[in-house]
C-alpha cells in the first residue's frame, strides 16, 4: 500500500499580494503564477504535485489517487473537479497531453505529464502555500454574534449538536491516523496531527460555549 499524502486547506486570496518568493540562492518571480492569472488553489497543487511525483497519469488515475489520499476530506480537492482542472492546466501549458490509451472495452483515456512551465508554477505555488498563514473564518461566529432572537434552549441544542459532530470527527481522525500510521512519512504525520489539533480545539471551545449559552441569550439589544 502506498503512503497517503495529505494537503491542508488553502486560501487562494492569501497569495494574491505576493510578488516574489525568496529562496536560497536568489528569488523566484511569481507574477506569472499569481492567483490573479492562474486562480491558485489546492486542486492545482494536487494535480501538479501528483504528476511531478508519480509521472505520467490519466485523469482516472489522478482521481483514484485523490480518493486514496482522502484529498476531499483534508483539502478543497474534490475528485469530480479534477477533469476540469486538467483541462485548464493543459490550456495554460502547465501540463501536456502525451498520448491516449485504451484498455479493453474501457473508454479511451488521455494521459498527461507536467511540463517545464508546470514545474516552475508548482515550485511557486508550493512555496506560497507553505509561507502563507491562513486563518479560516466560520459563518457560525457571525450567526452567534446575532442571536438576540434565539432562545436559550434552541442555542443550547445547536451548540450541543455541533459539539457532538466535532467529537465524532476527532474520533474518526484518530482512527484514521492509527490505521495509516505504518505508511505515513514524518511530514504526513505532522499534517494529520495539525488537523487533529484544530478539531480538538473546536471541541474545547464548544464545551466552553455551552456554559455561556444562557448568558448569551439573556443579553438583549436595546429596542
Amino acid at each position: 500500500m502506498s503512503s497517503s499524502r495529505w494537503y491542508p486547506e488553502w486560501d487562494a486570496n492569501a497569495a494574491s499580494t505576493a510578488t516574489t518568493v525568496r529562496r536560497r540562492g536568489g528569488t523566484l518571480a511569481i507574477s506569472r503564477y499569481s492567483c490573479k492569472s492562474n486562480r491558485v488553489s489546492s486542486i492545482r497543487l494536487f494535480v501538479l504535485s501528483t504528476l511531478a511525483e508519480r509521472g505520467e497519469m490519466h485523469g482516472h488515475q489522478i482521481r483514484l489517487q485523490a480518493a486514496e489520499d482522502r484529498a476531499e476530506q483534508w483539502a478543497s480537492v474534490k475528485p469530480g473537479a479534477l477533469y476540469g482542472a486538467l483541462a485548464r492546466l493543459a490550456r495554460e501549458n502547465l501540463i501536456a497531453v502525451v498520448r491516449s490509451e485504451r484498455e479493453g472495452n474501457r473508454p479511451e483515456r488521455t494521459v498527461y505529464a507536467i511540463t517545464v512551465e508546470g514545474r516552475r508554477a508548482l515550485a511557486v505555488l508550493h512555496e506560497q502555500m507553505l509561507r502563507s498563514v491562513v486563518v479560516p473564518t466560520d459563518p457560525f461566529d457571525l450567526a452567534l454574534a446575532h442571536t438576540a432572537a434565539t432562545s436559550t434552549e434552541a442555542l443550547h441544542d445547536i451548540v450541543t449538536a455541533r459539539l457532538l459532530d466535532y467529537r465524532a470527527r476527532v474520533a474518526a481522525a484518530r482512527a484514521q491516523q492509527a490505521s495509516a500510521a505504518p505508511w505515513l512519512t514524518p511530514a504526513e504525520e505532522a499534517v494529520i496531527t495539525h488537523q487533529l489539533a484544530r478539531l480538538e480545539t473546536e471541541v474545547r471551545w464548544h464545551e466552553a460555549l455551552l456554559d455561556l449559552v444562557s448568558k448569551i441569550t439573556t443579553v438583549r439589544l436595546p429596542s
